[in-house]
């Protein structure tokens, strides 16, 4: 008889996954409450758990129990269907998260072909090694007497059951009922129940039932007030609420009894549908990606409400019992397409046997492919040797993480490896299918590595940067490069390149019938075309959800436009270089031509002289100072948070006396050199090109000029007290005109570089006197002061500060995460005493000086809020302009609630009451008139990547552009044009842009 004959009961399986799916949503779904905190729902939770709990007891017991009908299977020659049939589902459950989180991991995919080594799938490995072993160990349990079956089971229980209840510990290691060991004792009650004939001699088994679930769900209430009388706490509430208690095998047995006797709930089904019905749910419960999204990003504490949060265990129990329903009749479906029929023939083994000629099949291709297989290792470990040359021993991976390059690329980055080494092997095999020579191929691979390998080696030690698509210009002056390199090295490399050249040619004549791979003409026209698509989509890597795009995802490459060295050395150079091909920096407004910026430039030349006739003369020695405070945001502003004690006092009594509101911010959690970029500039953000998102590296260099606020002052200082090797600060400040650069370890040293207690970062403390002691040097200049904190900086850590005076509540911070907005408060507490000593100092100085100070982005740390719903608001910081108390006469206040980075050079200005160029004419009419503008919260907050552009209006309300009037959009055609010009037209207007004050 045919296995797919076998039918059996359906019923205990469908209870079994109802529970275990209630299970996973308690343990992944809903936050634990605490009995000191939340008792009825202590008593809630653990109610529904405890009669949820013995779901994993179900199986075994059932699978014992029918072990019989099953022994003379052939159970080895299903294993291949129930591999693919988990391979789908979870493929199918990724591709869920993907759609829905944007989110794609090379891991979650490769770690479905091998869920033993994982370990997520505990429970589904034992019982499938069960089955294995069934046929045998159910032969020698069958040449047993009824009696030793007896003894056998009193033994085990007595060890597994007994023992662990009487010292209430996990002898056995048995792991909430999923280790193999409890697998095989539950496998065998199943087969001593059925041969000695146990269910049936129980009378009224629902009774039991009730009694059982009675006395197991009581045991909560009673061992609770015990524990909580002898021990202070409730941490032995749970003693018999476990599957391996005498308890729980006694609510297990009798539920049992009771699914497995009763008339009225038999339902006999085909084996597979109960196999498909497993796996699926099996899969739809403990998927590594299901479980880390949903408990990240869909679990709740629901404080206030405990109605809300049973609703949210409903609600969840549905969908996720919903899901692996689905998932089931999916997996059914497709056992009877062709494809799996083919897939499940193609992987179907039957005997040890077939397990090794498979093997040996495997093996003899391998061998046949061994000149590719020989070639791709060879480049596999080129790429290392490569990413190692480029990298210090040591390499910062993240603004608090240095880590040992070599350990961290060979264990982190293998994906990033084995995506060079496939682009590598694809441009060899372009060469091979075009010549059919395959050394020659090989050698001209190895020369243009080579090269990639010493140019990048060379940039990164001269410039700290890789080799990027824009230095391709530069090989129109190859005879000016190779002047600046040694001798020595050139004739070094014309040697390599002649040595290979000739052992090329010497084996291609030697090994050619060797190495001759003989594709055939259509095999290789269809390789080439391949080939050709495969490298034609590179060129649209930074379009979201483009084909490149998803596959360099796949391969957890990191996309570091912010940092080009770092990303050279964990993604590879050639990644990288490749990362930087797909950017465009804007798209071209309609009327761009040099008469058109020759208009603009002249309106506003009368428009700065019309501004300029209620305008005040600078004064010499005329000073701003613009403070980019690292993740300042006011914490009170964040829905679904309350903040007992104000941290930032001075600063909130400040902004009511000043020019103050808020700033929109393209970032969260990240994004400062953009918002650095854009007050300095003038630009925005929001008009450039998606593929843009980081101006500093991939934008200034290739301006010719790049007209800034400096240019209006005699001096300009930069001060960061930090490395400056991010975001390629100190080539961006050196082409924006600024004479000196303060930072870590930099050749203008920093005078102050204290810290506050066992901090990492240097304190705001000290960047205000480094900041005070420079405008103090310099009483005869106009001078303008970017300062760029850090102390606000991630991490936050618990240790960070000696004292932590700020409680909150509220479900904005998960639990997780709630020491790190206690650190952050504390620290925004000692920047509002920096910043009010800081002003003190400002008004005893005897020069005009306008502050003004602004944070760049939120924190990361209120991931319980809904980005899509709140968003804007988690996408807005504090901001103020200040004038001391010397220049107070002269400013103006200004009123504007919501600004954008790049309305502050402007609104500085406004308020200092100075005459301005006709560029900031420009400007403070795109200020006054238009509503600031931001890219879209719901689809930037990455950072990676610049979404649509928005306008916020003073009643905090998101607009797009065609809700504008015909004036503001007048206005903003001129502006667009103008920042085309300036970053990816002809520049004309540059000239006029930068013109200092007194032109």
């Amino acid at each position: 008889m045919k296995e797919k004959s076998l039918r059996l009961n359906y019923i205990p399986i469908i209870v079994a996954c109802l529970f275990m799916v209630i299970q996973r949503v308690l343990q992944s779904a809903t936050v634990v409450p605490e009995y000191g905190s939340y008792a009825s729902r202590f008593y809630i939770y653990q109610t529904i758990n405890t009669i949820v709990m013995v779901g994993v007891n179900i199986f075994p017991i059932y699978l014992g129990f029918n072990s019989s009908k099953m022994k003379d299977k052939k159970v080895l020659k299903n294993i291949s269907s129930y591999y693919l049939m988990y391979v789908a589902t979870s493929l199918l459950v990724n591709i869920f998260f993907y759609v829905t989180k944007k989110s794609l991991n090379v891991k979650d995919y490769w770690s479905i072909f091998f869920p033993i080594s994982q370990n997520h799938y505990s429970y589904a490995v034992s019982c499938v090694l069960a089955l294995l072993c069934l046929p045998k160990i159910v032969r020698w349990w069958d040449d047993n007497s009824d009696q030793q079956i007896k003894s056998g089971l009193l033994l085990t229980s007595s060890m597994f059951v007994l023992l662990p209840t009487l010292f209430s510990k996990d002898i056995w290691s048995a792991q909430g009922g999923k280790n193999v060991v409890w697998i095989f004792y539950l496998l065998f009650v199943g087969y001593a129940l059925k041969r000695l004939n146990l269910v049936q001699k129980v009378r009224l088994p629902i009774l039991h039932l009730l009694f059982s679930g009675v006395l197991l769900i009581s045991s909560i209430f009673v061992m609770t007030k015990i524990s909580m009388f002898m021990r202070g706490d409730a941490s032995t509430a749970l003693r018999f609420c476990v599957p391996f208690s005498v308890l729980g095998m006694y609510y297990t047995l009798s539920l049992f009894a009771t699914l497995q006797s009763r008339k009225r709930l038999k339902l006999n089904v085909p084996v597979s549908i109960i196999a498909t019905t497993l796996i699926s749910t099996q899969v739809a419960i403990n998927s590594p990606v299901a479980t880390y999204f949903i408990g990240t990003f869909y679990r709740k504490p629901y404080e206030k409400s405990g109605a809300l949060w049973f609703k949210a265990i409903i609600l969840s129990s549905v969908l996720w019992l919903g899901a692996a329903v689905l998932c089931t009749i999916i997996n059914f479906l497709f056992q009877k397409t062709p494809v799996f029929k083919w897939l499940e023939k193609l992987v179907r083994v039957e005997s040890v046997d077939e397990v090794k000629n498979k093997v040996l099949a495997v093996s003899k291709w391998l061998s046949q492919k061994r000149r590719l297989v020989l070639t791709a290792a060879f480049f596999y470990g080129f790429t290392i040797v490569q990413m190692f040359l480029i990298s210090e021993s040591k390499i910062k991976v993240s603004v608090a993480d240095t880590v040992n390059s070599y350990a961290f690329i060979l264990l982190k980055r293998q994906a990033p490896i084995v995506l060079n080494v496939l682009i590598i092997m694809m441009f060899f095999l372009l060469l091979f299918v075009l010549t059919n020579k395959f050394w020659h191929s090989f050698v001209l691979t190895l020369m243009i590595d080579l090269l990639i390998t010493i140019s990048n080696y060379l940039k990164m030690s001269l410039r700290e940067e890789p080799v990027l698509p824009a230095d391709l210009k530069m090989l129109t002056g190859i005879k000016e490069i190779l002047d600046m390199v040694n001798p020595f090295v050139i004739l070094i490399g014309v040697i390599v390149v002649f040595v290979l050249a000739v052992s090329s040619y010497l084996l291609e004549r030697r090994a050619r019938q060797l190495y001759d791979l003989k594709p055939n003409g259509k095999k290789r026209i269809t390789v080439m075309i391949v080939i050709l698509v495969f490298f034609s989509s590179l060129f649209f890597v930074n379009h979201k959800n483009s084909p490149s795009y998803l596959m360099f995802n796949f391969f957890r490459v990191n996309r570091y436009f912010y940092n080009q060295k770092l990303g050279a050395q964990i993604n590879g150079p050639i990644v990288q270089f490749l990362n930087n091909i797909d950017i465009t920096i804007m798209d071209k407004p309609a009327g761009y031509s040099e008469t058109a910026i020759q208009k603009i430039m002249e309106k506003y030349d009368k428009e700065a002289n019309e501004i300029n006739s209620n305008r005040l003369e600078w004064a010499e020695n005329e000073t701003f100072v613009f403070n980019l405070s690292e993740s300042f945001s006011d914490p009170k502003r964040v829905p679904n948070l309350t903040i007992e004690n104000d941290p930032i006092p001075y600063i909130r009594q400040t902004m009511k006396k000043n020019t103050s509101g808020w700033m929109l911010s393209n970032g969260y959690g990240g994004g400062t050199a953009n918002m650095e970029w854009s007050s300095l500039t003038s630009l925005d953000i929001s008009n450039l090109s998606p593929t843009l998102p980081t101006p500093y590296t991939q934008l200034v260099e290739k301006q010719q000029i790049s007209p800034n606020i400096t240019n209006l002052f005699d001096e300009s200082i930069a001060i960061h007290p930090y490395a400056a090797s991010l975001y390629n600060r100190k080539n961006v400040f050196n082409k924006f005109g600024f004479d000196k650069f303060y930072y870590v370890d930099g050749p203008d040293k920093l005078t102050y570089e204290d810290k506050i207690d066992d901090h990492i970062y240097i304190s705001d403390a000290s960047a205000y006197k480094e900041t005070l002691e420079k405008i103090n040097d310099n009483f005869d200049k106009t001078q303008f002061i970017q300062l760029s904190t850090m102390q606000n900086h991630m991490p936050y850590k618990e240790n960070f500060y000696h004292e932590n005076n700020y409680s909150f509540s509220g479900t904005a911070v998960v639990k997780d995460r709630q020491q790190e907005l206690s650190t952050f408060m504390q620290g925004i507490h000692y920047t509002d005493e920096a910043v009010e000593e800081f002003i003190k100092e400002l008004d005893k100085i005897e020069k005009p000086i306008t502050f003004v100070f602004y944070g760049d982005h939120l924190p990361s740390i209120y991931s319980g809020n809904n980005m899509s719903k709140y968003g804007l608001v988690q996408h807005e910081t504090d901001y103020f302009i200040y004038s001391n108390r010397y220049s107070r006469e002269r400013s103006k206040k200004v009123n504007k609630k919501i600004v954008s980075p790049y309305n502050f050079p402007a609104l500085a200005l406004q308020q200092a009451n100075v005459k301005i160029t006709p560029f900031y004419a420009l400007m403070t009419r795109v200020t006054n008139d238009i509503l600031a503008s931001t890219t879209d919260p719901s689809a930037s907050i990455s950072n990676n990547y610049n979404g649509q552009k928005i306008f916020v209006t003073n009643k905090n309300e998101s607009i797009t552009e065609d809700k504008l009037t015909n004036k503001q959009k007048e206005l903003l055609q001129d502006y667009r044009l103008l920042q085309y010009d300036l970053t990816a037209g002809e520049e004309y207007a540059s000239e006029w842009a930068m013109q200092s004050w007194n032109e």
